[in-house]
């Protein structure tokens, strides 16, 4: 009798909410995205059953949690809204320039962002979206001469943008064959993600 409960237990230690086995401040460090039974027995087979044949009742989802390299609290508040976003709004964005420039295209991705380690992040997850969405996708970045940066830096964000575009097509930095996606923070006091498209020499806000 006093093993009953055992079984229990046993799958409660594994339950990302906060309980015995774990306190609500780790709970709140995990991230956690909820996979179809079939999706997560792929990923990981000696964790996961197979799915269970059809007509049944049991369980047919999972929830899969990793652990933050950083715990809640240690980044600034707007680097933390940014990055816990960053999934559906880069997944937004890819999908609104995709549907502006299709055909046999180089992109060219780059983020500006106060933060360097964040920037990388925004472009990486950027860059492997429009993988993902058949787009090719260049490891270069446009660089402008000194003296153009030197200028550019002076304006607000709404007229360096497409002035930087019309430089880049000018200067032969990008070419027809080319689209450059930039994501970016317009207002420092923001959170949300801007982005725009250089195509031809021509600036396009996405958002």
């Amino acid at each position: 009798m006093l093993l009953m409960p055992l079984p229990v237990f046993m799958g409660r230690a594994y339950d990302p909410a906060p309980g015995i086995f774990q306190s609500k401040e780790e709970a709140r460090n995990l991230e956690c995205s909820r996979l179809s039974q079939a999706e997560a027995h792929e990923r990981y087979p000696g964790q996961v059953p197979e799915p269970p044949a059809r007509g049944t009742w049991e369980v047919t989802d999972a929830l899969a949690c990793t652990r933050r390299f950083m715990r809640n609290g240690e980044r600034p508040a707007r680097d933390e809204v940014v990055l816990s976003s960053l999934r559906r709004s880069v997944g937004d964005i890819t999908q609104a320039a995709s549907a502006v420039e299709a055909g046999e295209l180089t992109w060219h991705v780059d983020a500006f962002y106060p933060e360097p380690a964040v920037a990388a992040k925004i472009a990486v997850a950027a860059k492997t979206e429009l993988v993902e969405r058949g787009h090719k996708v260049s490891d270069r970045v446009p660089v402008l001469a000194a003296g153009d940066i030197a200028v550019l830096w002076k304006l607000p964000p709404k007229q360096a943008y497409p002035l930087a575009c019309e430089r880049y097509f000018a200067q032969g930095v990008l070419t027809e064959r080319d689209v450059f996606l930039g994501l970016m923070i317009v207002d420092p006091r923001e959170t949300g993600l801007h982005a725009g498209l250089c195509v031809r020499g021509e600036w396009k806000w996405l958002q």
